[in-house]
């Protein structure tokens, strides 16, 4: 509550009726307010609307669904901020706490929650209310700053030489050095650490006196060190190094090091021919590698700064919102209260009223709005609360300038009081609620229609819930509704379900019993969705098929399966109608299996020109002398075996077959020995004009004998014939790329 409680009510008005203050209360907020109920499992009582640029849904939604905010949760971090949330609630202090969530889009995002207890002047909980801040930049600023460190030592450790950093002291203790050490001189990197004066210990005797000189004079002087020396390697071996180094100095006085690489150049002076020959190359590579690592180090730098700047405008923008979270949004006043006056008056109505009601603040006449149904309601609660000071927190309606209603949530809070202790002004807002109202009352009509439907319709609605008596022994069921057609579906009484649940499995066909059992069983376990098909046996004793389908709808707090619902339906004629279709269709098979045809069914996408054989008859053998098996691996086949001089007009046919859906030609095909068969085959698309893929079904007819002739084969035939017995199988060619 902004302002000092004793302070005058002039100061207070003045406070408020500043354009600052004033444009706080009135502006959208860049961060979504809450208000949880004090239970410790809460509901939402108010989330502000922009949760929905947030999270992807509306603000309604979290309301009518209390549990929808922790399923959104992201799981890894889900118990975690549930217990969290116990231990605040058991305890009363703040809460603040960074959690993942998923948008409707399932896109994953970084939320900072921080809530407090609100207490009543006599210190009792009301409710919690909070702020939620999107923090997915910075989180993903702060991994990236984690991968380019990861990158750049990546880069130092990797580079083929010894890469060190040493104090500028006389001691030149080792701060850094490479894993690159152990291949040159034998010692690992936790050894050359481990002893800090190591590089001193092993320079050559020869070496010693000159080398340390010169790394004295550098010191003095801060030049970047440039050296060729001898070191002891920890098998015995002298290793000549080449030794370049550079003073880095930090930004505080007194804060310095040498960062520098050892390359191994013992090869070179083993053969100094060679490194005469290759001075200029070591030394520009030497170069090369040390610009590396200073734009390396500027880099890092950099990338340092980025984060100082980043964590300073976070800082400031949480200060920001800060500030505005204290100002709920809505109509905030002040009400001045003036004993004998029944009508209530304002000193500072936020301009936000011209929104929800359409008056401006100075036109509005608040209790002559009020809707008259409840007049008296709010009459006597704000009379009680003028009398007494306690909180007024009412839900009412008010008529707007254009004469709709509008539903408000008014909450004050008693402000001062005057010198004799009655209270003097409350400070409150009023929350336009009228698109819940109207959704409750939706909700409410939605659910006597749904209501009158499932206990009127066709199908048998049910539900039914598991309670955990311990962690071992299996959930007993609880069936609290079953709609009342169940009783004429089963003719038995509906009240021994709900009395006794295993009542149903004794009703259950004995064959299909345990497969049930089985079924159930395992969607009790996982909660996942089930579809069942099985006989019942009524108490008249008639067989019926029944359609058993449903799904979880909850999991209780330890995110074990809790409620359930489904349907049953009578399908004891579709599987009459089924069975007889199964044996209509053995024997169409069976018939077709006995004639000179190959029936076949394929998929054939009309974007992309795929197309894919799902059936193919056991006549291809008999007629083309491939197996069924090897024309489905080959995807087009169909154009390499036709007859060279059928194969354009087929090929239009079957393009004008696209726009009429049926296709019937008669044409020659070259069997695998190359002999020539005349087929006639039908086919027309079975799936519906504009579905993909599409199913074409069809057959084709061996008519070669009705086309024989005593002629013997043309010499041009005769050729075709030992082009075809050339062509290699459709396992060699399963593309049917030698056609087209």
């Amino acid at each position: 509550m902004p302002g000092d409680p004793r302070s005058s009510s002039s100061e207070r008005l003045d406070l408020f009726a500043s354009e600052s203050r004033v444009r706080e209360l009135v502006e959208q907020l860049p961060v979504v307010v809450y208000v949880d109920t004090d239970d410790q499992r809460p509901s939402t009582i108010y989330i502000s609307p922009n949760v929905e640029q947030l999270l992807g849904l509306p603000a309604q939604r979290y309301l009518d669904d209390p549990g929808l905010w922790v399923r959104s949760m992201h799981p890894d971090d889900r118990e975690r901020i549930m217990s969290l949330r116990d231990d605040v609630w058991a305890t009363g202090v703040p809460y603040r706490s960074e959690y993942r969530m998923f948008r409707s889009d399932v896109e994953e995002v970084w939320l900072r929650d921080s809530s407090v207890l609100v207490l009543s002047d006599e210190g009792k909980r009301l409710a919690w209310q909070g702020v939620i801040e999107d923090i997915t930049t910075e989180r993903r600023a702060e991994q990236g700053i984690r991968a380019s460190e990861a990158r750049y030592r990546a880069l130092v450790e990797r580079v083929p030489a010894v890469v060190y950093e040493m104090g500028p002291d006389d001691e030149r203790r080792t701060l850094f050095v490479s894993p690159h050490v152990e291949q040159v001189l034998g010692y690992t990197r936790d050894e050359w650490l481990d002893q800090p004066d190591i590089w001193i210990e092993l320079l050559h005797a020869d070496d010693r006196e000159v080398v340390l000189a010169h790394h004295d004079r550098h010191n003095e002087t801060g030049e970047p060190w440039d050296l060729e020396y001898r070191l002891i390697a920890s098998d015995g071996r002298v290793v000549w190094v080449h030794d370049r180094a550079i003073l880095i100095r930090g930004g505080e006085p007194g804060v310095s090091a040498w960062h520098g690489v050892m390359i191994d150049i013992t090869a070179e002076h083993d053969a100094k021919e060679m490194l005469l020959l290759h001075k200029e190359d070591l030394e520009r590579r030497v170069n090369e590698r040390t610009n590396e690592l200073q734009e390396a180090n500027e880099l890092m730098a950099l990338e340092i700064g980025e984060r100082r700047r980043m964590e300073n405008e976070l800082r400031q923008v949480e200060e920001r919102y800060r500030r505005l979270v204290e100002n709920m949004p809505g109509i905030a006043y002040i009400w001045e209260v003036h004993p004998g006056n029944e009508v209530r008056s304002f000193g500072y109505v936020s301009p936000r009223l011209q929104d929800v009601l359409g008056f401006a603040p100075d036109e509005w006449q608040a209790s002559s709005r009020i809707h008259p149904h409840d007049q008296a309601a709010v009459a006597d609660a704000l009379h009680r609360s003028a009398g007494t000071g306690e909180s007024f927190l009412m839900e009412y309606r008010f008529l707007a300038k254009d004469g709709s209603v509008v539903w408000v949530l008014d909450h004050a809070s008693l402000m001062s009081r005057t010198e004799g202790g009655d209270p003097s002004s409350f400070q409150g807002v009023m929350l336009d609620i009228t698109a819940r109202k109207d959704a409750e009352s939706k909700a409410e009509a939605a659910e006597n229609r749904f209501r009158a439907m499932a206990e009127r319709g066709p199908a048998v609605m049910y539900s039914f819930e598991l309670a955990y008596d311990g962690d071992d022994s299996p959930p007993s069921v609880r069936v609290p509704y079953v709609s009342p057609q169940a009783a004429e579906l089963v003719r038995y009484p509906i009240d021994r379900w709900l009395e006794k649940p295993e009542v149903w499995f004794e009703m259950i066909h004995p064959d299909d019993r345990e497969s049930v059992a089985r079924a159930t069983e395992q969607n009790l376990r996982t909660g996942e969705p089930w579809t069942l098909r099985y006989r019942l046996i009524r108490s008249d004793g008639t067989v019926i098929w029944l359609l058993d389908t449903g799904s979880m709808l909850e999991r209780d707090a330890l995110g074990r399966p809790w409620t359930f619902q489904g349907i049953l339906l009578n399908v004891t004629e579709d599987e009459g109608a089924r069975a007889r279709l199964e044996a209509s269709e053995q024997n169409q098979r069976q018939t077709l299996d006995g004639m000179l045809a190959i029936p076949w069914s394929e998929t054939i996408d009309p974007e992309t020109g795929y197309e894919r054989y799902v059936y193919m008859g056991q006549q291809a053998f008999d007629i083309l002398g491939y197996t069924p098996e090897e024309l489905m691996v080959e995807r087009r086949y169909f154009p390499r075996i036709v007859h060279p001089d059928d194969r354009a007009r087929i090929r239009e046919s079957v393009l004008r077959s696209a726009e009429t859906g049926l296709w019937e030609e008669t044409y020659r095909i070259l069997r695998r020995d190359g002999e020539i068969r005349w087929l006639h085959s039908i086919g027309r698309r079975s799936s519906p004009l504009g579905v993909a893929p599409e199913v074409w079904q069809g057959v084709s007819i061996d008519v070669t004998a009705s086309r024989a002739t005593l002629e013997t084969p043309s010499e041009e035939q005769q050729g075709i014939r030992d082009d075809a017995q050339a062509e290699p199988s459709p396992a060699a060619d399963p593309t049917g790329a030698q056609d087209r």
